[in-house]
């Protein structure tokens, strides 16, 4: 399955028993890059990019996002995972995410999570 935003274009397969996993990008430039993985190498591949994003735009100003970009486009929805649980992570609640070989791991604060919920079954007139 090939999606494209713009000129750039990436593709993602995974192997019937699950096991691997392929990214395709093709670069603005016509470029074109594949990387071969083991689903149990995506679970931290993944955890250090998202790390990594919020670490730097921790101290940034928040994205704006313009219509029909980044989470406003009609290619990002919502993600179905196939398992969701809360574990204890030194004390602190730890939203478990499993996606069937990747699993992510975001730290939650119960406080604002309640707090955001009742905002969005409440919302402000």
């Amino acid at each position: 399955m090939v999606k494209r935003i713009g000129s750039t274009a990436w593709r993602v397969e995974v192997s019937k028993d699950g096991k691997i996993f392929a990214l395709g990008v093709r670069t603005e430039a016509g470029l074109e890059y594949e990387v071969l993985l083991g689903t149990a190498d995506s679970t931290p591949i993944l955890s250090d990019l998202l790390s990594e994003i919020a670490r730097t735009h921790k101290d940034l100003p928040p994205v704006e996002f313009k219509d029909g970009a980044g989470p406003n486009h009609p290619k990002s929805v919502p993600l179905n995972p196939l398992s969701t649980r809360i574990e204890s992570v030194a004390g602190n609640p730890v939203l478990v995410l499993d996606f069937g070989g990747t699993v992510l791991k975001v730290a939650m604060d119960p406080t604002d999570l309640q707090r955001a919920l009742a905002e969005w079954t409440n919302p402000a007139s």
